[in-house]
């Protein structure tokens, strides 16, 4: 195998994990938001509201971008991993925090550092 194949294989591989958390953190974004809905409304329950959006809109962005990217067009992916990691960071602090106003509260923080980790995972073969 050549060494373009080995980085296309593991660029290949890495979509896929990414590609799979972004899913994960939809699924559980729109859940985090569908629950901030049935509290009544502060600003941190409008914050928390308000960053499940931003992963839920982000994460079917990426899974798009990432579909088509490809070696000779990266920069489009780039942007929008960047971006994703900005999100899910901002999110995973959202929920962080009204897990400490609303006990029990059932946090995406775990999706979005995952997602997080497959992003940066992705940024690194591609912008090598």
């Amino acid at each position: 195998m050549l060494d373009g194949d080995v980085v296309g294989a593991l660029i290949r591989e890495r979509i896929v994990a990414c590609e799979l958390a972004c899913d994960e953190v939809i699924a559980v974004s729109e859940r985090c938001a569908d629950a901030c809905l049935a509290l009544h409304g502060d600003g941190d329950i409008t914050t928390c509201f308000l960053a499940d959006l931003d992963c839920v809109v982000l994460g079917t962005v990426t899974v798009r971008v990432l579909s088509w990217t490809t070696s000779a067009n990266r920069s489009a992916a780039i942007a929008v991993l960047e971006a994703c990691v900005e999100v899910c960071t901002a999110s995973a602090a959202a929920c962080e925090q009204m897990v400490q106003l609303h006990s029990p509260w059932v946090t995406c923080t775990g999706a979005c550092h995952r997602l997080c980790n497959a992003c940066t995972d992705l940024l690194v073969v591609l912008e090598a």
